[in-house]
């Protein structure tokens, strides 16, 4: 859109800038979306070639001042708002952590401002875990502000990615959460491993409703008969002998491996953490369209009550970040509702 062309009033632009992607969103004054923008440019682009503080701050005010300038032009008064790995020690600016157990509205008064020749950018702390099991979060915090603006209550939110987070409430308060890597381990399986000589075609090859092909509910089956008496490393080797016994085609790869995967990641964090109870809403589910079905399908299996929340989450969590800190004014409850 051209930026003489005359847009509705806006009241806060939010990023969500991950490690591989960058999301905004435009958000009105009820919280609406205006527009929206998802590209390819994460911090790890950004930082890529310099370990120099300045410098990466730098790269980091061009991409934001390329991707949104047009909105900053066109609404001089509109707050910015960014939750992500723009706040981590190699991207814009370090914003620091809460340490769990952690109330999820202390966030906004925990808030990084960075300047820049644009606009100032507030950006939101992560969660940090401490003591003999360590752990960090940070973007899926916001995510978690937006499942969480809901009537349903839920004990447990599943939020799939390239580091999948389970996280335990107490109502809005964080109690504790740990991080599995599958989205990252099935990535360098699938390009750098053996068995990428032999898959053919993604996960979900064939499967429109995002929940995954036979051969993945194969691998989900596989690994919960199996999994303790063979391990995930034995079992994913089973991935090459079976395409070579016959019993596997290429193209199925992918998905079976992504079973075991899920199955095993699923299967080990109900065994720590135990089922939630029916009555607090059971596990909710917070993903893309491409992942979040797979655990759900996972969660089911076990007996597990699921519900699964949008990926747009990140942008009413951010909506509520600025609400509590006095960002935005307070006009109306946060609805998310795609105007573009």
């Amino acid at each position: 859109m051209s930026d003489d062309v005359r847009r509705p009033d806006a009241a806060l632009v939010a990023l969500d800038w991950g490690t591989t992607t960058f999301r905004a969103w435009l958000l009105d004054p009820e919280g609406h979306v205006l527009e929206q923008v998802r590209t390819s440019d994460g911090t790890l682009r950004c930082s890529e070639g310099t370990d120099d503080a300045r410098e990466r701050a730098a790269a980091f005010e061009r991409t934001f001042l390329r991707l949104v300038g047009p909105w900053l032009r066109q609404h001089p008064a509109a707050p910015v708002l960014c939750a992500g790995m723009a706040g981590s020690n190699h991207g814009w600016a370090e914003a620091g952590y809460l340490d769990v157990p952690a109330d999820l509205g202390d966030l906004a008064g925990r808030l990084t401002t960075v300047a820049t020749t644009g606009r100032a950018v507030h950006l939101v702390p992560g969660l940090r875990v401490t003591g003999p099991d360590p752990d960090v979060m940070r973007g899926e915090e916001v995510q978690l502000v937006g499942a969480l603006d809901a009537p349903e209550p839920v004990t447990t939110v599943v939020l799939p990615g390239t580091h999948s987070k389970w996280v335990r409430l107490d109502g809005r308060r964080v109690t504790g959460f740990s991080t599995a890597m599958t989205g990252e381990l099935y990535g360098l399986l699938m390009r750098d491993s053996i068995l990428a000589r032999l898959s053919d075609g993604g996960p979900g090859a064939g499967s429109p409703d995002g929940r995954g092909s036979g051969a993945f509910v194969r691998g989900l089956e596989v690994e919960t008969a199996r999994g303790d008496e063979r391990g995930l490393p034995a079992l994913l080797f089973t991935a090459r002998t079976l395409v070579m016994a016959g019993d596997l085609r290429p193209d199925e790869v992918a998905d079976y491996v992504s079973g075991l995967l899920v199955g095993a990641e699923v299967r080990h964090a109900l065994r720590s953490a135990g089922p939630p109870d029916d009555a607090l809403g059971g596990v909710a589910v917070c993903g893309s369209g491409s992942t979040a079905p797979r655990y759900r399908l996972a969660l089911e299996r076990a007996g597990v009550p699921v519900r699964t929340v949008d990926e747009d989450a990140a942008a009413r969590g951010l909506w509520r970040v600025a609400l509590d800190a006095g960002l935005v004014a307070r006009t109306a409850p946060p609805i998310l509702e795609d105007q573009s």
